[in-house]
């Protein structure tokens, strides 16, 4: 098998980040509470960020604004 197109897996330390990075963003009142807005979230956050990629405090103002920008709710104040 080429282990070239193998996916490395996500350690259990990078995904309680990640969890605790989605979690912090979808709580706050500008996100949209919509089901779909929360999975698109998500799905952005392991797309963008493979295993070993992400860093909590060098990325979060990057994952912040890309939420604002993209799963703002239409009636956030």
């Amino acid at each position: 098998m080429d282990h070239l197109f193998v996916k490395p897996a996500f350690q259990p330390e990078e995904l309680s980040d990640l969890k605790l990075l989605f979690d912090d963003i979808t709580s706050q009142p500008w996100f949209d509470p919509s089901d779909g807005a929360k999975e698109a979230f998500a799905r952005y956050l392991i797309e963008t960020f493979p295993s070993g990629a992400f860093d909590a405090r060098k990325h979060r103002s990057v994952v912040e604004a890309s939420a604002r920008m993209f799963y703002s709710s239409d009636t956030a104040a």
